[in-house]
């Protein structure tokens, strides 16, 4: 079968070397400065049927004709894929535009197949928006005023990404990152190909474009662990039947154990993430660490607090009229409880000193802190430690305003000792234009399932949990 050569020379009006792909470097591509394209020069694939190559040249031929000579200097930490992967599009479109649609996939819809699944499963986020932008193409609509609508093998893509976000055997995780990189993709298709008429769409809008790009992409560009993407399958249910005070007890627990609050937690940071972000990248403000003097000596109040409690193991059997309630009929000494809390101080939530001495008489070893912000800037104090903790004119001082350095407060929180508990609304916010975007509550929702922080949604949960929840 004879070859098929593309002629940039007839695009540009100049002499250009055209090379073919082979095995070895199979990478279409076109120079510019130097005036080199490599292609396939195959006709109909032999698996398919479908020309491939007549789609590749056809791109490689725009790319001759409106690509600059060269990517130009790369600023403000731009990626080298971000600037490729919005070329694509521009190009796909304006070749569209001159009616040359790359309307067939420029490679089989099963290797394709392949691909998304593997993405969906493996990929990172980043992974995943560069082949879904990649994968735009347009071709010709008669239900379109232009004439022009997305190609069937973009809209397979996207489509492929849709229906994973509600599958369930997917983790909640993975199908808001999915979700997000939906988002993502539309988001950055839409910047380079919508224009007014007849406006020409430039390569500085690529330029502008792939810097916003590129910290999306710097930001998600790890892998995902497999239990954060596949649903583990659950155990099965056992047959043995519990007797009707241990039923009691576990509907009266419900979501009170350290297990529920962590599955509540995370159902909530998934929800947050889903609904309340924006596509772009936001930051978090510089944290200062604060170490006020403890005024409040808390020690006489607490050592007045229970010294031993009932157990149903050991040898002092000084609560016998416990046996009938729950045989817990033995004095043991009480174990010295504590961890470290964190208070989101923002003006959505609010405590005082009294909640303070209420949680150090449950809990003496605790350590309390507090975080807020304002502008760019946050702080963390320090308000409780040993037995002490400041007055209440401080903690009014310094509580409402803003989040601003929710992460680093609970980078904070995962080097201190444990149990570690995180109060707070969770609607965690940074600063700039993107204050709540899905890279700050996945970074929280990171910090806190690897490193055992539990949250808890306000003071008064804290005093109905805490003592419970400090029992490693």
């Amino acid at each position: 079968m004879s070859k098929a050569y593309p002629y940039p020379q007839i695009v540009t009006n100049e002499e250009w070397s055209v090379l073919e792909t082979t095995d070895a470097d199979p990478k279409a591509r076109t120079d510019n400065l130097n005036r080199q394209m490599y292609v396939p020069m195959n006709r109909a694939c032999g698996v398919c049927g479908i020309n491939h190559g007549r789609m590749v040249r056809r791109h490689e031929l725009g790319h001759a004709k409106w690509s600059p000579k060269t990517k130009g200097k790369l600023l403000r930490g731009t990626r080298s894929e971000a600037i490729d992967v919005l070329e694509e599009v521009r190009i796909n479109h304006l070749l569209g535009r001159a009616k040359l649609h790359v309307s067939e996939p420029m490679k089989c819809m099963e290797e394709i197949k392949l691909d998304i699944i593997n993405l969906i499963y493996t990929g990172s986020i980043a992974d995943v928006i560069l082949y879904g932008i990649a994968s735009y193409s347009t071709e010709y609509s008669e239900a379109s005023y232009i004439n022009t609508t997305e190609s069937k093998t973009y809209e397979y893509v996207t489509s492929t990404l849709t229906n994973a976000t509600n599958d369930e055997d997917l983790t909640e995780l993975r199908r808001a990152e999915l979700s997000f990189a939906l988002d993502v993709i539309g988001r950055f298709v839409r910047q380079i190909t919508y224009h007014k008429y007849g406006q020409t769409i430039s390569y500085r809008r690529v330029q502008k474009a792939a810097e916003s790009l590129s910290k999306i992409l710097e930001a998600f560009i790890d892998k995902p662990e497999p239990q954060d993407v596949k649903q583990q399958s659950k155990p099965a249910e056992s047959n043995e039947t519990e007797s009707d005070e241990e039923g009691e007890a576990n509907a009266l627990s419900g979501e009170l154990g350290a297990s529920g609050l962590e599955k509540r937690m995370r159902e909530s940071m998934i929800n947050e993430m889903k609904y309340s972000t924006t596509d772009g990248i936001g930051r978090w403000g510089d944290m200062k660490v604060h170490t006020p003097a403890l005024t409040v000596n808390l020690q006489g109040r607490l050592k007045g607090g229970r010294q031993y409690r009932p157990s149903d193991y050991g040898y002092n059997p000084k609560y016998i009229n416990r046996y009938c309630i729950d045989k817990k009929i033995f004095k043991q000494k009480q174990r010295v409880l504590g961890g470290t809390i964190l208070i989101d101080a923002s003006g959505s939530m609010d405590f005082n000193g009294t909640d303070i001495l209420e949680i150090m008489q449950m809990l003496p070893a605790v350590n309390i802190a507090m975080y807020n912000g304002r502008g760019s800037k946050g702080n963390l104090r320090i308000v409780a430690k040993n037995g002490m903790r400041v007055d209440n004119e401080y903690l009014d001082r310094h509580s409402g305003y803003g989040n601003v350095v929710d992460g680093p407060a609970l980078q904070w929180l995962a080097t201190q000792p444990e149990r570690r508990i995180w109060v707070s609304d969770m609607h965690v916010f940074g600063v700039g234009n993107h204050a709540s975007g899905f890279n700050l509550i996945k970074e929280c929702y990171d910090i806190c399932t690897k490193n055992k922080i539990i949250n808890l949604k306000n003071i008064e949960e804290v005093k109905e949990h805490a003592l419970k929840l400090s029992v490693v």
